[in-house]
């Protein structure tokens, strides 16, 4: 016969079995399938003919699938004695039961190879396309060449080969595959126990009772009955997890099956044999689609996992990072403030006695010290940034903001004698001091990135549109080179040699990350050696 259901707890014992004990495992295997072909049958079958829905080979390809092939010559004789058996139970003679035996086992050789092939027990079953592919490899192709060889085998005992035999057998075995390969597949890869708390859902307690009612409702009365047998399966796939979802199609399935057997469902009258494809379609399109939603649910569920223990890896990364940087941070500010007040105690006291050379090289290392000191400054403040903690939002309004920024560069301003035009601002909605640190690096490197030889010009304006305000930073400088624009905002990198232009390369780094926080935009229009203009874009208050 051409296959078995997989019902109640048999096909979850074949992967639990121990794995030292090839003989038990066996015996389950073959007790198993004699006991789904004997309900296939009892389902299904007509005297004188075959089985119309099977669903044992799918048992039998799920559990060859996840066994190494040294163990297939075992499990095929098992199988092999649980078909015959169940023919045999069945009334058949001996010659005819065994005619049964061959092109059974080569459906489930070819199908349990061709996973194989496809590495579908490494794989997994919780996409789309991995369930798509179980099915065609496991329940559509290998079914063509045990339905021929199946004809074959059975024309000596005057069945008719293509409405007796062929047509029968082929539809029979896709519907049982269909049925019973998934959840088979997951059993034999993952265990009963470690599916059990799934397949057990609460819910499915009240879907299960549900979905047996509305197929035997729908087959019994309704036109188009197949329609509203996805019903339950659909609402099945959002609500359940996968393996409950699976449990719920084969109890579908199964009542379909029963239905047609007793007669509760009549098929339409048909003119020609082949119709009957008609309605083994519409049954697996019942079956099908629901599946591959609940297939693609679970896939995203896993994406989602994947995402948040991601995230909460590197929210530790993050804090362990900032953790590691304030240590550090402090431990360096420790000795680079005596360094830095020794030295100035020096160059007060002690400039005198010291030669040119001397005085030169302590200003030096006093400049060295502060730039280090700033330095660690805006590693600390790059790092707090990077976290992507959102900052506390509140109405700023950028005029008076801009001034108390341009107090605080009044000695730079003062020195370069530059000339900051500031156009009326809107009120932005922000984080005051970062926004303040903003404005301040774009100010900072606009009055520095100016020939030594040439006053800054900087000017502040402002547009709005849509919802947010554009502010642009202008100035007179030296400009930046289109090749060198990729590179800017990245930290530490730095366009122009510190002994031309000072700083820690990360200040345009740091002012990304704070417009990024803001859910902003920053651009950058240069042309060498006549300026450069930076437009921010910020959400109006």
């Amino acid at each position: 016969m051409n296959g078995a259901a997989a019902g109640g707890s048999g096909p979850p014992d074949v992967p639990a079995a121990a794995p030292r004990q090839p003989w038990r495992r066996a015996a389950w295997l073959a007790l198993v399938y004699a006991v789904v072909a004997l309900l296939s049958m009892a389902l299904a079958r007509q005297p004188g003919s075959i089985a119309t829905i099977w669903f044992g080979n799918a048992i039998g390809v799920a559990v060859l699938a996840h066994r190494p092939r040294r163990d297939w010559p075992l499990l095929l004789a098992a199988l092999a004695a649980g078909n015959l058996a169940a023919n045999l139970l069945r009334g058949d003679a001996l010659l005819l039961a065994a005619s049964f035996v061959p092109p059974n086992l080569l459906e489930i050789v070819l199908g349990a190879w061709g996973l194989q092939l496809a590495r579908l027990p490494e794989r997994g079953l919780r996409s789309p396309a991995a369930l798509t592919a179980l099915l065609l490899i496991g329940g559509v192709l290998p079914q063509f060449v045990s339905a021929t060889l199946g004809t074959l085998t059975l024309a000596p005992h005057g069945i008719a080969a293509f409405e007796g035999v062929w047509m029968p057998w082929y539809e029979g075995s896709v519907i049982g595959a269909v049925s019973v390969l998934p959840l088979a597949f997951l059993v034999c890869g993952q265990g009963w126990k470690a599916l059990a708390p799934q397949l057990l859902d609460t819910r499915i307690v009240v879907l299960l009772p549900l979905a047996v009612g509305v197929t035997l409702l729908a087959l019994a009365r309704l036109p188009f009955p197949f329609i509203y047998l996805t019903v339950p399966l659909m609402l099945g796939a959002f609500l359940l997890s996968y393996p409950a979802h699976l449990l719920l199609t084969l109890a579908v399935s199964l009542t379909t099956a029963l239905a047609i057997g007793t007669g509760v469902f009549v098929p339409p009258p048909r003119l020609a044999p082949w119709e009957s494809v008609f309605v083994y379609l519409a049954y697996a399109a019942a079956l099908v689609p629901p599946q591959l939603l609940a297939a693609a649910q679970a896939g995203l569920l896993d994406l989602n996992e994947r995402l948040q223990a991601r995230s909460h890896q590197l929210h530790r990364v993050n804090d362990g990072l900032e953790q590691f940087v304030r240590i550090a941070s402090h431990d360096l500010r420790e000795p680079l403030n005596t360094v830095l007040q020794f030295g100035s105690l020096i160059e007060q006291d002690e400039s005198d006695r010291l030669s040119e050379p001397g005085r030169r090289y302590l200003g030096l290392m006093l400049q060295a010290t502060r730039r280090m000191r700033t330095l660690l400054d805006d590693v600390l403040r790059y790092v707090r940034m990077q976290r992507g903690d959102m900052p506390a939002m509140q109405p700023v309004a950028l005029g008076p903001l801009l001034q108390d920024t341009l107090l605080a560069l009044a000695a730079s301003i003062r020195e370069r004698g530059a000339d900051v035009h500031v156009a009326p601002l809107p009120v932005v909605r922000g984080n005051p001091v970062l926004l303040a640190l903003l404005f301040q690096n774009l100010l900072s490197n606009a009055l520095k990135f100016v020939p030594a030889e040439r006053a800054p010009v900087v000017r502040v304006e402002a547009d709005a549109a849509a919802g947010a305000a554009w502010i642009r930073v202008s100035d007179n400088g030296i400009g930046i080179a289109a090749d060198d624009r990729g590179k800017l905002f990245q930290p530490f990198r730095r366009l122009n040699l510190r002994r031309h232009f000072e700083g820690t390369g990360l200040g345009l780094a740091l002012a990304r990350q704070i417009v990024l926080a803001h859910g902003g935009e920053i651009e950058l229009e240069s042309v060498p050696d006549r300026g450069s203009c930076f437009s921010v874009r910020l959400p109006l208050a």
